[in-house]
């Protein structure tokens, strides 16, 4: 029973991400506390979900991307250091293979999926919305079992076998795993640090670590104080007042041939928008599956019209899950338009979708992955490594929030503004508030790496004054006295270095859990 539920949870966090829009309960700040309670130690829970959020700070599924599967990770983690009374750094040990190995299972799921995709299509042919509609339920229950199945298994092989193999590690070996597993949240900070910076803005970076070093702020101070400065440099730009009003994108109504009920269907529908989701298709089977009810009503017995409605949506689309509102009203419009013999050029209907899927992406990815989700997961982490079992609460709670707004938000705007849409995304006030976005977490991310990432060097020597006496000098005394937190510091700026330069994500890891425990076992860092 226990290795079904630890199993399901991990489970049913991926079958949400795909049929109940993208509410983050696969981090690790909700998977490990989860499971600490189904094993009865939810503060153990809470301090290996706190770490591994921040190990995985920077990882995000973008597009087609597989990052390592932090659900599985955190899950078998958790469940091994209880279990089998694994140190945290042990645990650690356990759950960044298993995440690795996991993300082989998602592959799984989204190359078979294309197989529903084409399935789809010759449904499509046959105007069969209910076959569509089944082969979307049945896709997204092959990604929740892709998750499912690795952590049962390796549940059910047992904790004596890990408590076993960690009892025999050698003592070096465990001081190289205990240095490994504190350095490892620099590559998470490394990561989130790529996604927000340019050369305009990671100075920002720098003045967030710094006033966290010195002043002691914290995660959350220094968050509040990047807001601060980010709103400040926003409103005193020229003109950045009058388009955040909104002046120049006059929001006047104008007829809809949507009614109230077909605008609630399309938002619940749209938090299916991943369902089935491809690599080579993507979100198709998703954004199809939300408008099924309105197309099969609107073309009702014109089956080669509701045919060619299926096969239009059933070509590639791709964007951010939460803002998908606007293109799937627009979209619904002009085929309802086209049911009803308007003249409406059905092309009409993809430039829209691939007009706007683009930017909608890289609003979501920046805002919501990298700003909004990054600086929620380090105040919950650190909130959680000191034992809050609220944290997890407070992350889900504050991120759906935003979600659900977003959603809904822009489901009214397609309504509202029609192709005024277009004109949004082009004002020089939101792209301010973008970049002010990306201050506030560029100063979060400086703090991150200020607070928890401890790595520090014992390596100290002895001199001889001239009066013959002695004094020991630790170097880590030295580099505080020049610059504190300098190494953590000085660790990140290199991992960012080797990602900028291309270098895979994985062989970054393997390297620092391989020169971790190298450098602590010779004791030069700790």
């Amino acid at each position: 029973m226990t290795a079904f539920l630890v199993a399901f949870v991990a489970g049913f966090s991926y079958w949400t991400r795909r049929f109940c829009g993208l509410m983050y309960l696969e981090r690790p700040i909700i998977i490990g506390p989860v499971v600490g309670l189904i094993c009865g130690d939810v503060q153990t829970g809470l301090i290996i979900g706190g770490t591994m959020e921040f190990i995985y700070m920077g990882a995000a599924e973008i597009g087609g991307s597989v990052p390592s599967n932090t659900a599985v990770g955190t899950a078998l983690g958790t469940y091994f250091a209880i279990a089998a009374s694994l140190s945290l750094e042990q645990a650690i040990f356990i759950a960044i293979p298993a995440a690795l190995l996991g993300s082989f299972f998602e592959v799984f799921a989204k190359t078979f999926s294309t197989f529903f995709v084409g399935a789809a299509e010759k449904m499509a042919e046959k105007s069969n919305t209910g076959g569509i509609a089944l082969l979307v339920h049945v896709g997204n229950l092959l990604h929740g079992i892709s998750y499912f199945i690795p952590v049962y298994v390796a549940v059910l092989a047992g904790a004596d076998m890990v408590s076993v193999f960690m009892d025999s590690v050698p003592a070096w070996l465990e001081q190289g795993m205990v240095l490994a597993g504190n350095a490892l949240p620099a590559l998470g900070f490394a990561l989130l640090l790529n996604t927000l910076a340019t050369n305009k803005l990671i100075p920002f970076f720098f003045i967030g670590f710094v006033i966290a070093a010195y002043a002691g702020t914290g995660v959350l101070g220094t968050a509040v104080i990047a807001a601060l400065v980010a709103a400040v440099i926003m409103l005193n730009r020229t003109n950045v007042a009058d388009d955040l009003d909104g002046s120049d994108t006059t929001a006047v109504s104008r007829a809809s041939v949507l009614d109230k009920k077909d605008i609630r269907r399309i938002f619940w529908r749209s938090f299916g928008l991943q369902s089935a989701f491809s690599f080579d298709r993507m979100q198709a089977m998703g954004f199809t599956w939300g408008l099924l009810p309105i197309l099969k009503r609107e073309y009702g017995d014109n089956k080669a019209g509701l045919s060619d409605a299926l096969k239009r949506h059933l070509t590639f689309f791709n964007t951010f899950p939460w803002l998908v509102g606007t293109p799937m009203v627009m979209a619904a419009e002009l085929e309802i338009k086209i049911a009803r013999g308007e003249k409406v050029d059905p092309q009409a209907i993809q430039g829209i979708k691939s007009a706007l899927m683009g930017p909608l992406a890289g609003i979501g990815d920046s805002m919501f992955h990298g700003t909004l989700r990054p600086i929620m997961g380090g105040i919950c982490a650190s909130l959680a490594l000191t034992g809050a079992t609220a944290a997890p609460w407070i992350f889900f709670l504050v991120i759906n929030g935003a979600h659900v707004f977003a959603r809904w938000w822009t489901i009214k705007q397609g309504v509202v503004l029609g192709e005024r849409v277009f004109s949004i995304f082009s004002t020089s006030g939101f792209r301010n508030f973008m970049e002010g976005a990306m201050i506030t977490g560029l100063m979060s991310a400086g703090a991150l790496v200020a607070t928890w990432l401890n790595i520090r060097t014992p390596i100290s020597y002895t001199t001889t004054g001239a009066g013959g006496g002695t004094a020991t000098v630790s170097l880590q005394a030295m580099f505080d006295g020049i610059f504190p937190r300098l190494l953590p510091l000085a660790l990140t700026m290199l991992i960012f270095f080797f990602i900028r330069k291309g270098v895979k994500t994985n062989y970054i890891m393997i390297g620092m859990i391989v020169a971790g425990i190298i450098l602590g076992a010779l004791g030069i860092l700790a």
